[in-house]
C-alpha cells in the first residue's frame, strides 16, 4: 500500500490499513517495549495498549474535527438565514417608504443619514417645525406599516 494511501486508510479506520499498521509495527514495538519494561510478559499488553490508545485518540481527533466542521456549517447557515431576513426587512422598509408623500420620504431618509433638522429645513426651504412634524408623521406611518419588524430595521440602520 502506498504511504499516503496507507496513512489515509489508518485515519479513516480502514481494516486493511490497520492490519498493515499492526503487522509492520507490532514486532519492532515489542522489542522496543521489552528494553523499557524489562518484563517480557507485559510487553504484548503494553504494545496492544498503545494500539488501542492510538485507535481511540484518532477517533477523538476525528470526532473533534467533525464537530468543528458541523459547527461551521451551522454557523454559515445561521448567517445565511440572518442575511436573508435582513434583506427582506430592508426590502419591506423601502417598499413602505415609497408610499410616503415625497417630502416625508425625503425627510425620513435624510434623518436616517444623520442630517440635522436645521440643515434639512434650510435645504428644503421649510421651517424646522415642518421638518419635525413631517419626520414624526413619516416614522409613525412606517412603524404602523411594519409592526414588529420596525425594530429590526432600526437595528440594521443605526447599529
Amino acid at each position: 500500500m502506498e504511504y499516503r494511501q496507507f496513512l489515509d486508510g489508518v485515519n479513516r479506520k480502514e481494516d486493511k490499513a490497520w492490519v498493515e499498521l499492526y503487522d509492520y509495527f507490532y514486532a519492532p514495538l515489542c522489542c522496543y517495549a521489552a528494553k523499557i519494561v524489562g518484563n517480557n510478559q507485559m510487553v504484548e499488553d503494553v504494545v496492544q495498549g498503545c494500539f488501542v490508545k492510538l485507535w481511540l485518540s484518532d477517533q477523538k481527533r476525528s470526532k473533534k474535527a467533525h464537530e468543528v466542521w458541523m459547527g461551521q456549517v451551522v454557523c454559515d447557515e445561521c448567517d445565511a438565514v440572518e442575511m436573508a431576513l435582513e434583506e427582506e426587512a430592508i426590502t419591506r422598509f423601502y417598499t413602505v417608504i415609497t408610499r410616503l408623500p415625497e417630502q416625508q420620504r425625503d425627510i425620513l431618509l435624510r434623518s436616517m443619514k444623520g442630517e440635522k433638522v436645521r440643515d434639512m429645513a434650510e435645504k428644503l426651504g421649510i421651517s424646522e417645525n415642518t421638518v419635525k412634524t413631517q419626520k414624526k408623521r413619516a416614522y409613525a406611518f412606517v412603524r404602523e406599516q411594519l409592526g414588529d419588524i420596525w425594530m429590526v430595521i432600526v437595528g440594521l440602520f443605526f447599529v
